[in-house]
């Protein structure tokens, strides 16, 4: 299923990239999106960057139907693999998300542009459940989970900007 989504915010392109790479801003989007418990890391490469994220989710209120899959929780580990910014600072980020102990999957791209004084990020991927018979409404089913993280992810980001940490 496709998961696209593209975001605004009044954060200059390179104090974006800039606040993606630190530590603590991870840690505070892993919190505010509702995480059980995380780790993070970011590793800064000649001129990108590579950010990991594993979390643990609660599944309150998710369907049964995707509770028998994480009766516990779902954990996930998100790897976004930020290439150089190319010649109008744009950047553009492979990403892999691997949810843990499932029979599911997402991978796409993340870029992040200028637009006016501030930026905009655009997400363009696709999530698969591979599970025979019900792999589509599972994916109907997770799809506005998986947008939930993202506007959170956006929202901490606009709150960050803002001096709230």
């Amino acid at each position: 299923m496709k998961i696209e989504r593209s975001m605004h915010n009044d954060i200059p392109l390179a104090d974006l990239f800039e606040m993606i790479c630190t530590l603590a801003y991870q840690e505070r989007k892993c919190l505010d999106a509702g995480a059980l418990s995380h780790e993070v890391s970011v590793t800064r490469t000649h001129d990108g960057a590579v950010v990991k994220a594993k979390r643990k989710m609660p599944t309150v209120g998710f369907p049964a139907l995707l509770r028998k899959f994480v009766p516990s929780g779902v954990t996930s580990t998100e790897t976004v693999t930020w290439g150089p910014p190319d010649a109008d600072g744009a950047r553009s980020a492979d990403l892999h998300v691997h949810f843990h102990g499932t029979p599911a999957s997402m991978n796409g791209t993340i870029r992040m542009v200028a637009e006016g004084a501030g930026s905009s990020v655009i997400v363009d991927a696709e999530f698969k459940a591979h599970v025979p018979l019900i792999a589509g409404k599972v994916e109907k089913i997770a799809a506005p989970i998986i947008l939930g993280v993202i506007d959170a992810e956006d929202a901490t980001a606009e709150a960050w900007a803002r001096g709230v940490r």
